[in-house]
């Protein structure tokens, strides 16, 4: 039988191109826009484009996934996909800025969950993907309010993983490095409005290399999508893998979460015998 797949954030990008990739594995795919003229041309492979404001009420949210739900069927695959960077110092991003930051990249995915893992809960089945980033790893300057929101998704990912595990849903937060998409370009890259020259010394670096990456990504976007959809369901090179919590894609992912690893493991090494004097006399 087909699998329904459920991925947001698909007029463009890594979404996109894995909505065409399980389509073309023969699953039924609703990949959902804000626009979903945006995904007309997809409909020519079989997916089916939905509308989906991912900041609208919970009610609005539950109303997508129970008419799904009865037209189509119950959702296998959940991929919370859509998502946004934003540039800026931390000093630059407005109490604005920053709630729609996390509104997106975290809260959206929350609202779509909750509409969504019941029936899962209910068939005893599922797999769930929020999409992080190698940025949840580390902060980088200039950016650290992403990297705080993909960070943010990791360690809920985690959580939620735990609560859904005795339920037979396999939950993931998959951390791609830089793919080929338009990510850094138009709309996908929001730039803080309050912009302060003294604070350029420390962010202009990742502001030069995001904008040097910009379409220049390392990572092929149709050889990734492959990767993830094979993840996903368990097949081809991943058959007999169970889905970790954490799932790095990219060689540029590999690397940078091994630095960080390394970079944490050094910490420790150094500060062991200091940091672990604090017990009290008792223990």
């Amino acid at each position: 039988m087909p699998r329904i797949w459920f991925i947001t954030g698909c007029s463009s990008g890594f979404g996109r191109q894995l909505a065409i990739t399980a389509a073309q594995n023969q699953d039924t795919v609703i990949a959902t826009s804000r626009n979903p003229s945006n995904l007309t041309d997809l409909q020519d492979i079989g997916v089916i484009p939905k509308a989906l404001d991912l900041r609208a009420s919970d009610d609005d949210i539950q109303a997508v996934v129970d008419e799904i739900t009865s037209t189509i069927g119950p959702i296998d695959i959940l991929v919370n996909n859509a998502g946004y960077i934003l540039e800026g110092a931390i000093e630059e991003c407005s109490t604005q800025e920053i709630e729609d930051q996390f509104d997106t990249n975290v809260f959206s995915q929350i609202r779509l969950l909750r509409a969504v893992v019941p029936s899962m809960r209910a068939r005893r089945c599922g797999v769930v993907a929020n999409l992080g980033s190698i940025g949840g790893w580390r902060g980088t300057p200039g950016a650290g309010l992403y990297c705080a929101s993909k960070a943010a998704v990791a360690i809920y990912t985690e959580s939620l993983r735990g609560e859904l595990a005795p339920y037979g849903i396999d939950v993931t937060c998959v951390e791609p490095g830089y793919f080929r998409t338009n990510f850094l370009t138009g709309g996908h890259k929001v730039t803080a409005k309050n912009q302060i020259p003294e604070l350029r010394e420390a962010t202009q670096g990742t502001r030069d290399a995001l904008a040097a990456y910009s379409l220049h990504q390392p990572g092929d976007p149709v050889k990734g999508a492959q990767v993830l959809f094979e993840a996903l369901t368990q097949t081809g090179r991943c058959q007999g893998r169970q889905l970790p919590a954490r799932l790095a894609l990219g060689r540029d992912a590999v690397t940078a979460i091994g630095g960080s690893m390394a970079s944490e493991q050094e910490m420790l090494d150094h500060w062991g015998g200091i940091i672990s004097s604090t017990d009290c006399d008792d223990i």
